[in-house]
């Protein structure tokens, strides 16, 4: 048997295993023909439902299997709904709607931009200043099918001019940004009435809502992150944006969260944390203290070492200067805590700019830390 025979005879039982492999881990005909139907069903659904809200026949442009998957489940499985993409016109919509039998039943963002208009114009008016960004959730309370879709699908159909209403009736999460450099602690106190409508909606209707001060037009297009509200979750990990931000508060629930940022700066070193008490909350020194030989590091010494001393706990985030170390740096952390010290590499990671390389680190036990820079 020549070697050019065996080399082929391998190459077809290599693509014949792939081919079994392929279609024992596939979806099985069944299920094929179960998801054809769906599309079918759900494309129709979705048609009927547009025309009998908003009285008109929509173009129907793409309908996404809506699927689900647990823990052990070797692919994800159709969970019956679909998300029709439609089109009005110029207008692009999506309905998340069932396919697995004849219903009116859905939801739909078509008036998505209709209510963040009235958004924007009852906030501003209440507010008294204008609003550079604002981003809104909100759904009815209804369990919905899956997570293929934005949060802000509405079933009823929503009445121009009724953005309090819809406050009121729905699950709705909230984020308005400005530019102002405008700060909360006391905006607060002279305007009690406009704080007082915030913690009443969050008492009352379950609003989740975060307002954030940037202290410029060009810090907010620096800024670290502009998804704060998403999920309800209202100032996750926003201390890493307190170069750019002024001042935000956050309502929600029976708590209230007002803050500002502190920043000092140190050699290029810029180090920020919520501003807590009165005067400086950090404590910054350079070249105050020695880095220990604890074994961990295999460089022989650091660029620099910094001391960070705050009574108050909470993080603090140090902005390196990328043009001074580089983006290659790494960033260790030491402190004394439980009769030892302690030391280990800290996560890095750059800003929009790519400006400052950003470390974040809250110390122990009374966020009090010294850290070297590593080239």
């Amino acid at each position: 048997m020549d070697s050019y025979f065996i080399r082929r005879l391998a190459l077809f039982f290599t693509f014949w295993t792939l081919t079994l492999l392929l279609s024992a881990c596939g979806y099985s005909r069944e299920e094929k023909q179960r998801m054809k139907n769906i599309e079918k069903l759900g494309r129709e659904n979705a048609v009927n439902y547009v025309k009998e809200k908003y009285g008109f026949t929509p173009e129907t442009d793409k309908v996404q299997i809506c699927t689900s998957r647990e823990d052990g489940d070797p692919l994800p499985w159709a969970n019956g709904y679909v998300l029709v993409s439609m089109r009005d016109g110029d207008k692009d919509f999506k309905v998340h709607i069932s396919g697995e039998k004849h219903t009116l039943e859905a939801e739909d963002d078509y008036q998505h931009d209709l209510i963040m208009e009235d958004a924007r114009e009852y906030l501003e008016d209440m507010l008294g200043y204008e609003i550079y960004d604002i981003y809104m959730e909100y759904k009815e309370g209804k369990d919905s099918a899956s997570e293929c879709h934005e949060g802000y699908f509405l079933e009823d159909f929503y009445e121009a001019g009724s953005f309090e209403k819809l406050l009121k009736r729905c699950e709705v999460n909230l984020r308005i940004d400005d530019c102002i450099n405008q700060d909360f602690t006391d905006w607060k106190k002279e305007h009690e009435g406009t704080a007082a409508w915030f913690e009443n909606c969050a008492n009352e209707y379950d609003v989740k809502a975060i307002l954030i001060s940037y202290k410029s037009v060009e810090d907010y297009e620096k800024g670290y992150s502009h998804t704060y509200a998403r999920g309800g979750l209202l100032d996750f990990a926003i201390e890493k944006d307190g170069l750019y931000i002024c001042s935000y508060a956050a309502f929600g629930g029976k708590e209230t969260q007002v803050c500002r940022f502190e920043r000092q700066e140190c050699e290029g070193m810029i180090f920020c944390c919520i501003d807590k008490a009165d005067g400086n909350d950090l404590q910054i020194t350079d070249g105050q203290e020695l880095w220990l030989d604890l074994g961990e590091m295999k460089e022989e010494r650091p660029s620099a070492v910094y001391s960070v001393d705050k009574e108050e706990p909470g993080e603090i985030v140090v902005y390196i200067p990328v043009e001074r170390y580089g983006r290659g740096v790494s960033v260790f952390i030491q402190h004394f805590y439980d009769g030892r010290w302690w030391q280990y590499e800290e996560d890095t990671h750059l800003t929009t700019d790519k400006q400052y390389m950003i470390v974040t680190s809250v110390g122990y036990p009374d966020s009090s830390f010294d850290f070297a820079v590593f080239k």
